[in-house]
């Protein structure tokens, strides 16, 4: 397996780890909700 083929493999898993798997930590919300939801309300920047 070449090193591009690996960087692949772990980029779909990170796009699915943080668009369809909830985290009790983040009260079951999924990563990309909660970053969505952190930039609408502005809670980026606190």
């Amino acid at each position: 397996m070449l090193l591009t083929d690996v960087r692949e493999k772990i980029e779909q898993w990170r796009q699915e780890y943080n668009s369809f798997c909830p985290h009790s930590s983040l009260q079951t919300l999924i990563p990309n909700e909660l970053a969505h939801t952190a930039t609408t309300v502005g809670l980026r920047n606190a």
